[in-house]
């Protein structure tokens, strides 16, 4: 009995060192971005393309390893908050969709070339769903601790 929450154990721990070696990678590619940006540096598409054509595998791998590594609860955690935090996340956006046809919008943020508003619509979607999805799985760890 004793092996095998020592085995758990060190599973969840590999789990969370991954969890955090991505928050990492993240982190050091979102502030060399902002850097490069800062010094108006521009990165040659190769190279993003090469960046986004090895990282997002290499991602992917992360996520099924810590999935694998994780317990039942966590995995019931994170599908319960993807579902109902980034889908309710993502409908807070909707009510923007009502600007998108008038000039309120260009009035808020300012013209801007079309590739600005996609990237920034995908930005702002992707960032409603990680608030709607990290509020929700903080709650369900929060009621569970009672």
């Amino acid at each position: 009995m004793n092996t095998k929450v020592t085995k758990q154990g060190a599973r969840e721990a590999r789990a969370q060192r991954i969890l955090i070696g991505c928050g990492a990678f993240g982190a050091v590619v979102g502030a060399a971005w902002a850097g490069l940006d800062a010094m108006n540096v521009a990165v040659p598409r190769p190279l993003l393309a090469a960046v986004v054509t090895l990282g997002i595998p290499l991602l992917g791998w992360a996520t099924l390893i810590y999935w694998r590594n994780v317990d039942e609860a966590a995995r019931e955690a994170h599908k319960f908050a993807w579902f109902w935090g980034g889908s309710g996340g993502m409908l807070l956006g909707l009510p923007i969709m009502i600007l998108t046809t008038s000039a309120k919008l260009e009035a808020l943020f300012g013209p801007r070339e079309p590739s600005e508003w996609v990237m920034g619509g995908l930005l702002a979607m992707l960032v409603l769903q990680l608030v709607g999805y990290g509020l929700v799985w903080a709650g369900w760890w929060l009621i569970r601790q009672r």
